[in-house]
């Protein structure tokens, strides 16, 4: 299949106008042709027309030579009038219909020159439209963040930061409630080796409490080991009672029942200053202690609590059922510290800065 001179789209062998030099066939309507029109048969196309010389005649004058004989004017005169009628006589059907043809592909052209104008336009002002409707969503949603800031303004978030310390508070209460069967034995020499649950055992026989050992759920060392050139516990120079050995690590221990947890911290307060004697330990005899176990929150608590006790000479702060109080001497009321807010508020800002 051959493609059209004008358009460039296929077109078939036949139903077109084919040029009689370059052979190269044309849509009519590409010409401005319709299938009525008929072309010459010698027809070319324009392109071809263009690359035409021109054909001088063997009487046309050369620029420049010389003229053997004086022409009479009156030949002169006739001469003129028989060029102009051979130039009017070159204006042959031929050239009139290519003439016809180059108006109307510039006719199409111009057509589709302004049609695509048109579509400019179109697009244009659909372009317009969408840009002044996002404008004025924009303002809309500038106008309702200006209302939410002002609200906010007014409101204030102190409502929110309450509430989020409240949350807080109960998140912190809920994971020390999940320790409620936990105990921490404090200051236990700890060896290489050991067996913790037959430490806990020997420790509740001190303690004057039967403890079986189906009612210890687990016991572990927690905290990171001190890496000393001995364990803290063992025997030698600088262990005891009075020597420099390393803080040993707690032992915690979970048991079965609340009711036996409260019996050995009870047990461990009556029999205060008991030490690790008899507990088969090879360390030196030392006092030790048996506690709640508090979470990290409530030791930090717990910790500067105490601090706060000793710079003002309070009494007593001590935990219960992992919660931790202060009482500032015998008859004054209590205090449930929870946070750093009532440490400010039972001992003052100063001592917890």
């Amino acid at each position: 299949m051959a493609k059209c001179g004008g358009c460039g789209k296929f077109m078939g062998p036949t139903g077109g106008a084919k040029c009689n030099k370059c052979k190269v066939i044309y849509h009519l309507p590409c010409l401005g042709l319709t299938e009525k029109d008929k072309l010459p048969a010698t027809w070319i196309c324009v392109e071809c027309k263009r690359h035409v010389p021109r054909d001088n005649r063997a009487d046309t004058p050369v620029r420049g030579a010389p003229s053997q004989v004086e022409p009479d004017v009156n030949e002169v005169v006739y001469t003129a009038e028989v060029s102009g009628n051979t130039a009017a006589s070159d204006l042959t059907e031929e050239t009139k219909v290519e003439l016809g043809l180059e108006i109307r592909l510039f006719r199409n052209e111009l057509r589709a020159v302004r049609e695509e104008i048109r579509q400019f336009r179109t697009e244009m002002s659909d372009l317009r439209s969408a840009m002044s409707e996002a404008d004025s969503r924009l303002t809309k949603m500038d106008a309702r963040v200006v209302e939410l800031e002002t609200k906010m303004a007014e409101s204030g978030t102190g409502k929110l930061e309450e509430m989020i310390a409240d949350l807080k508070l109960e998140l912190q209460e809920k994971d020390q409630d999940m320790l409620l069967n936990d105990l921490e034995f404090s200051q236990i020499p700890e060896e290489n080796g050991e067996n913790p649950l037959q430490i806990v055992a020997l420790v509740a026989t001190k303690l004057g409490v039967k403890l079986d050992e189906r009612d210890i759920v687990s016991a572990e060392r927690v905290g990171p080991r001190h890496r000393s050139g001995r364990a803290s516990g063992e025997s030698g120079e600088g262990a005891g009672a009075g020597g420099s050995a390393e803080r040993p690590r707690p032992l915690v221990v979970r048991v079965t029942r609340r009711a036996l947890k409260d019996e050995l911290i009870k047990s461990a307060r009556v029999r205060r200053g008991a030490t690790t004697a008899d507990l088969g330990l090879s360390a030196a005899p030392r006092p030790f202690y048996v506690n709640d176990r508090l979470t990290k929150t409530n030791r930090l608590l717990f910790n500067r609590a105490r601090e706060a006790k000793k710079q003002l000479h309070w009494r007593f702060v001590w935990t219960k059922q992992g919660r931790v109080y202060a009482r500032q001497e015998e008859g004054k009321a209590r205090q449930w510290i929870r946070s750093e807010g009532d440490l400010r508020r039972v001992f003052g800002s100063a001592l917890v800065s």
